[in-house]
């Protein structure tokens, strides 16, 4: 059977990636191994964890986080399918979305395990390892994503022990847990369980709190994960981790022992690259199963393109759709807007969310640049008095001498939103005079920036 492209993997650069071709004429093949198509952004990742947290923030709200003189109270324990039931709905309603759109494109959906077979072929096999199709094209696009790291000596079971994918398939709400590893992942899912009510040790190898965020606004999220219940555990490296019939326990390399009804590790993710017939076009994967890429996103093999998880970072459904179309308007010379994937804003969905881009002040610090610094403390904004968010802060760094904006920092509810005000003003390089002369709505968090820009302006000398 022979297309134009045949993209493996259905998450969602593999998707964008088959939609933006099929769209300019190309006939398209995509290939999926599972069921459904969404990859981890639908199925394991970006939409379950994000629905989950939106209904912890409810019960954290109702429960833990109440406003002045309104009081709550839930009937019994939640249970997990009252937990899972809006994250069940959501990822339905996302799978059937992506569903349609591909067949209102006329993507063909191809399902089984795609390997490469040689240059411009892919082999699809069913479950039992038995082909059941070769399909040919000048173009092959890889998008297989990434899977959680799985070291030697973690006995993962998902019944004590998960991983970032079984944790969406716990069958009890457990009342303690412990979480190795105080990544994105980790941290997030850690104040997802917190804000539930749940014990939660978070430990983590690094002696530094998410080293890469701003140091400011890392100390204030710590802060606020503190204040939740988490117990933060820096230079925990562990050495054994054992389940038992009720708990599980992890001992440290230092002796000390954590127990907790379940584990959480989530260290790390690896290319999706076992048994893809990499060999077979020469490419050469890297020692976590990455795949090199230039800046189209060519492999070293003629024709064949990855995108997404699979070539590491950033590793995010923003950035994996965007390469996704680019790797396509390369291959076939499609004109249109080509938005640089290095130039992004990250988002933290822990509770509370941060977001930032750009550099950081420690960044710029070694880059021997002078910069000022502009805050806006939610505490001071009436919008974040009325929601009771007194602890948030949202950060901007101004060049010294031209003032123009170079990063904005965020933690607080709302700063996966907020930060894309600021996302606009990088790309148009505004300074500090024209944030502040810019008029908000009012009450609003986004007066922040306005304010932020003030006080840099005073700091300068030049308000």
């Amino acid at each position: 059977m022979t297309y134009d492209l045949v993209v493996i993997g259905g998450g969602p650069g593999g998707e964008r990636a088959a939609i933006l071709a099929s769209r300019h004429g190309k006939r398209v093949a995509l290939v999926e191994e599972f069921s459904v198509v969404g990859g981890a952004r639908v199925n394991w990742g970006t939409i379950p964890s994000k629905t989950l947290r939106e209904s912890a923030l409810f019960v954290h709200g109702l429960t833990l986080r109440r406003l002045d003189a309104i009081r709550a109270r839930l009937p019994g324990h939640i249970t997990i399918p009252e937990f899972m039931h809006r994250e069940r709905l959501v990822v339905r309603r996302e799978l059937e979305s992506s569903q349609k759109s591909l067949a209102s494109h006329g993507v063909e959906v191809i399902r089984g395990r795609g390997r490469l077979a040689g240059p411009g072929r892919v082999a699809v096999s069913d479950r039992k390892g038995r082909v059941t199709r070769s399909l040919t094209a000048p173009v092959i696009i890889i998008a297989v994503g990434a899977v959680p790291s799985h070291p030697q000596g973690i006995p993962f079971d998902a019944s004590r022990v998960f991983d970032s994918n079984t944790i969406l398939r716990l069958k009890a709400m457990p009342r303690s847990m412990t979480v190795i590893g105080a990544g994105v992942i980790g941290v997030e899912y850690a104040s997802i369980f917190a804000a539930m009510g749940i014990k939660v040790a978070l430990l983590d190898t690094r002696d530094s709190f998410l080293p890469y965020l701003d140091r400011e606004v890392a100390a204030i999220l710590l802060s606020e994960l503190e204040r939740m219940g988490i117990r933060f555990i820096p230079s925990a490296r562990a050495e054994d981790i054992s389940p038992f019939a009720k708990s599980v326990t992890c001992r440290l390399q230092d002796g000390r022992r954590i127990s907790s009804d379940i584990l959480l590790y989530c260290v790390g993710r690896d290319g999706n690259t076992a048994d893809l017939g990499l060999e077979t076009v020469g490419i050469r994967p890297t020692d976590r199963g990455l795949i090199k890429v230039d800046k189209d996103y060519r492999t070293t093999a003629p024709g064949v393109y990855a995108v997404g998880d699979v070539i590491g970072y950033p590793a995010l459904a923003n950035t994996s759709m965007e390469q996704g179309r680019l790797a396509v308007r390369h291959a076939f010379g499609i004109p249109g807007p080509h938005a640089r994937t290095d130039q992004f804003p990250l988002a933290l969905y822990a509770i509370p969310e941060v977001s930032t881009i750009g550099p950081t002040e420690e960044d710029l610090k070694r880059e021997g640049t002078a910069f000022v610094v502009g805050r806006g403390l939610f505490g001071h904004n009436s919008r974040g008095r009325i929601m009771g968010a007194e602890g948030g802060l949202l950060k901007l760094l101004f060049d010294a001498k031209t003032l123009r904006l170079l990063g904005v920092h965020i933690v607080g509810p709302g700063a996966s939103e907020l930060i894309h005000i600021g996302q606009a003003f990088l790309a148009s390089r505004t300074d500090a005079k024209a944030i502040a002369e810019t008029i908000f709505n009012y009450p609003t968090l986004g007066d922040l920036y306005r304010h932020a820009a003030l006080e840099a302006l005073g700091s300068s000398g030049r308000a």
